[in-house]
């Protein structure tokens, strides 16, 4: 029902437009069209395919690079440009930075007249958004949903055209991009079709654009999933996500959250803020790029209690160990977190730790005189376990 570039560059009027850098991105579903002969990057939106003659940055390779770089960077669906005008071929820099971000670069020729481009894909977008909106319906109700609006009684009927079923369980997956170097830009789209054709269908997604730093994806069991099941299904996409894209995009890297499963849809928005909330907290206590909101969110109840109340908390409870391993380049309070995630038992901890038990044993009879605790005392662990928490919180 979406009108992809592929596709369209499959119509009788646009068969004379060449494709010439980008091609493993013609997957880029286009949402709207226009022509711009000084691109204005700030007001491009998500899957707008950009039409010019290339008059703005004829004379600037650094422009022309850097234009291909953050259109792709914004999403959209492509660039076009009319050759032999103000530029004799397409720059070879241009086609290069767009085999890199997978970003569709097309040359439109000379006789071909711009205006009659717009109308082509115009046509096309229309008579796409009519099938769509007679079949399938829109994704405008998971927006509302995000937005916390719950009155409307037309919900359950726009989720069903979609194919989302109000009565199964869902999961939030919100991908963030933190870093990116080289050819690291790339299309979460593309990500998900390429996963898609691996043949795993045991759950549905929506990719929705939400006005956000990075991609969210709602992803809903087939058939009678449980939740546990639905979270496992969701994890091993998180992890092939991340394989995908540091197989493709080495220069890379994704913080990815989920939110809690999910049963009632009016609880979207909520589950949106888990997510959001699953990667600010857990890059801060979890050395991992996938973290779930239900493995924070004691972390989360944690962070709202005021830091200076926390941090002196803290200070009472641990600070010698702080202050030791500073001083003594030691691993205590390393060894402290190791042996109480253990539930006490030492060999687990020395295994953790790659350090003889005899090690362990050392150190943490060093901890009890530093702190004047029994270790032993499940008061004293609890108070030593929401006090590491909250040390990694504050950022020690």
């Amino acid at each position: 029902m979406y009108l992809t570039l592929e596709k369209a560059l499959k119509l009788p009027a646009l068969n004379q437009v060449e494709v010439i850098g980008g091609s493993q991105g013609l997957t880029r579903v286009i949402n709207s069209i226009s022509i711009m002969d000084h691109p204005d990057i700030s007001r491009i939106k998500r899957g707008e395919l950009l039409l010019t003659t290339g008059y703005v940055f004829k004379d600037d390779p650094n422009a022309q690079i850097n234009l291909v770089r953050e259109l792709s960077k914004r999403g959209s669906a492509g660039l076009a440009i009319k050759i032999k005008r103000f530029l004799s071929t397409i720059p070879p820099g241009m086609v290069e930075e767009a085999n890199k971000c997978n970003f569709p670069l097309l040359e439109i020729p000379y006789e071909t007249p711009l205006s009659d481009l717009l109308f082509s894909f115009t046509y096309e977008l229309v008579s796409k958004e009519k099938a769509k909106n007679d079949g399938k319906g829109s994704f405008e109700v998971f927006h509302s949903l995000l937005n916390g609006e719950n009155g409307s009684p037309n919900f359950i009927p726009q989720l069903q055209e979609v194919g989302f079923d109000p009565d199964r369980p869902y999961i939030l997956l919100l991908i963030n991009r933190t870093k990116e170097e080289g050819d690291g830009c790339f299309s979460i789209d593309r990500m998900l079709e390429k996963l898609n054709r691996t043949g795993k269908k045991e759950v549905m997604y929506w990719n929705i654009d939400f006005n956000l730093d990075g991609q969210l994806v709602i992803l809903q069991g087939i058939g009678k999933v449980t939740e546990e099941h639905l979270l496992l299904q969701t994890q091993s996409i998180a992890v092939l996500l991340e394989g995908l894209i540091a197989e493709d995009h080495p220069g890379a890297s994704l913080s990815m959250g989920l939110s809690k499963v999910k049963n009632e849809i009016y609880n979207m928005k909520e589950a949106l803020m888990e997510a959001k909330k699953a990667i600010l907290l857990g890059s801060r206590v979890n050395p991992t790029n996938i973290n779930e909101y239900a493995s924070i969110e004691v972390e989360d109840l944690i962070n709202q209690i005021p830091k200076d109340a926390m941090n002196r908390y803290v200070l009472s409870m641990i600070q010698p160990i702080i202050v030791y391993d500073r001083e003594n380049e030691g691993e205590l309070l390393k060894t402290l977190e190791t042996y109480l995630f253990s539930r006490g038992r030492i060999e687990d901890a020395a295994r953790a730790l790659f350090v003889h038990r005899n090690t362990v044993k050392f150190r943490l009879s060093r901890i009890e005189d530093l702190l004047g605790v029994d270790l032993k005392s499940g008061d004293i662990a609890f108070k030593l376990q929401f006090s590491i928490k909250a040390s990694k919180l504050l950022g020690d």
